[in-house]
Formats: C-alpha cells, sequence, structure tokens
C-alpha cells in the first residue's frame, strides 16, 4: 500500500488570556491549555478547523520523543479527537486499511525514512535467585560451592555475597558457570543454575 507522510510539525502547550463575553462572562478562562506549532506559533483549534488543513480520507498521528525516537501515540482518522500537545503530528494521506492504529500504533517513526518500525522489546532478564541455588543443592554440593568460591578473588566473593540474584547476561555468571561445570559436570551445574520461575 502506498501513502504519503506530511509533518505538520512539533505542538507545544501555551496559554491566553481570558476571553470574556459582551457581558463580561468568562468564555474561555484564562490559564486554559491550548495547543500552538512550535515553529510558526499557529493555534492548533485554528489550523485543524480550517478548511484544507488535512487531506479527506487522511489518518493523523501524534508522536512523542523518547530515547527510543518518536513513537507513535495516537493515531486518529476524526480530525477532532487530535490535540497533540508536546508531540509532533504527521498526517498519512491516502492511507485505506482498516484500523490504521493496529497498523500505526505504538510504532518508532522515523521522520527522515517516514518509516514506522516496532518498538524494540526489552528482553526480560533471565536470573537464578541465590536461594533457588542453595535449595536446589545437596549439602555435599553446598559445601563443594563453599569451597569454589573461597578459591575466587575478594572481590568476586563479594561480588557473590552481595548479589540477591543471578543475571545469566553478566559476566561473572559465565565464569560462575564453567566451575560449576567442573565441579558437578555440566548437566547438573545446569539444574543448580537454572533460571528462577
Amino acid at each position: 500500500m502506498t501513502y504519503t507522510i506530511i509533518d505538520h510539525g512539533t505542538w507545544v502547550p501555551y496559554t491566553r488570556e481570558a476571553v470574556l463575553s459582551p457581558e463580561g462572562f468568562p468564555l474561555v478562562p484564562a490559564g486554559t491549555m491550548f495547543c500552538k506549532r512550535e515553529s510558526d506559533g499557529v493555534d492548533w483549534y485554528d489550523f485543524s478547523r480550517a478548511e484544507g488543513s488535512f487531506a479527506a480520507g487522511s489518518v493523523l498521528v501524534a508522536c512523542l520523543k523518547t530515547d527510543l525516537g518518536w513513537i507513535t501515540q495516537g493515531v486518529f482518522a476524526d480530525f477532532g479527537r487530535m490535540f497533540p500537545q508536546n508531540q509532533m503530528l504527521i498526517e498519512v494521506q491516502g492511507w485505506e486499511g482498516e484500523k490504521p492504529h493496529n497498523v500505526f500504533g505504538m510504532k518508532v517513526f522515523d521522520p527522515d525514512t517516514g518509516i514506522f518500525t516496532d518498538v524494540p522489546q526489552t528482553p526480560i532478564p533471565v536470573v537464578t535467585f541465590k536461594r533457588d541455588l542453595w535449595v536446589r543443592a545437596t549439602d555435599d554440593e553446598a559445601d563443594v560451592i563453599e569451597v569454589v568460591l573461597a578459591q575466587q578473588t575478594t572481590r568476586k566473593q563479594r561480588i557473590f555475597s552481595e548479589a540477591t540474584y543471578l543475571d545469566h547476561a553478566d559476566q561473572f555468571f559465565a565464569e560462575l558457570r564453567s566451575g560449576f561445570v567442573l565441579a558437578f559436570g555440566e548437566d547438573r551445574a545446569d539444574e543448580l543454575l537454572a533460571p528462577s520461575s
């Protein structure tokens, strides 16, 4: 499917003076939050209601700046529901599919290429709680573990003693596993150091 991306800029909050009716009643109270385009100060309501601001059938996508890049937030075909405060607003023209939020929602948007990609998933850490290690070990195995640990440098002994769990991605885990394999064989080492549930 071919579509065109239009960048409508980044929108920021601002407030206005109170707007009073001819009788002196507040129509818009002071401190009401409005939204304007950062580059030229155009008010969001004026822009969004002006004829020709958006192409018929377009989808609006608000993107929030994060450490991962621009992450899409609100995806709307109904322009009246959009309020892109503190976000970049893009328009997807020519979209013909159904449920655009399924395609454009919670994606990383690259404004240079116009490409949407999935948000990278943070891997779930694989850990073994030290308590599980001791529960799994027999009394004899626990004695061997203590001897193996006593042969380590003071620094490594302290790292092991202060930790509440063993992170399988940590460089020390690989060293610890090697020591367990030497002491107990590969199968038993993997049973002792198996991830905690």
